[in-house]
């Protein structure tokens, strides 16, 4: 239990030392991505302890961006993004019990397209230096769901 309350205590860390929302999220995805894809190898290297502290803070990541998700605001892309963050988590955990690192690879890459929408929003608001407000409808849809 310490262990995942410290996991989750850096990722607030990390969060509030990153003042752009969006790119809090792509560092977000980037982490739960890396901890999937580490878990993977780990399953191949037969180094099971480590594969369950990657499989705990991908878990821990993808939970805490399923409940910030603002569904009065986010419509259909929150209802969209709980169901991805819902099929993942099963995904791990499937990956996690039959010692399968493809389907870890599989939860990762489902992932990555998110990831780097988030990116793309995160990108246009840092290069032109708009306020939220003035950003096309789409991205401050996506905005919403984490600020909230």
């Amino acid at each position: 239990m310490y262990g995942k309350t410290k996991a989750i205590a850096s990722y607030g860390r990390m969060a509030n030392s990153e003042s752009d929302p969006v790119q809090q999220v792509v560092m977000l995805y980037d982490g739960a991505i890396r901890f999937i894809r580490l878990a993977a190898d780990n399953i191949r290297e037969k180094k099971l302890s480590e594969k369950a502290e990657h499989v705990n803070r991908a878990l821990d990541i993808i939970h805490y961006l399923q409940g910030i998700l603002d569904f009065e605001r986010g419509a259909e892309v929150a209802q969209t993004l709980d169901n991805l963050y819902t099929i993942v988590s099963m995904q791990i955990l499937q990956g996690s019990a039959k010692l399968d690192a493809q389907l870890m690879l599989k939860a990762a890459e489902s992932l990555v397209p998110v990831r780097d929408s988030w990116a793309v929003v995160a990108s246009s608001v840092q290069k032109e230096q708009m306020p939220a407000a003035t950003l096309p409808a789409e991205q401050r849809r996506l905005g919403h769901l984490i600020v909230g």
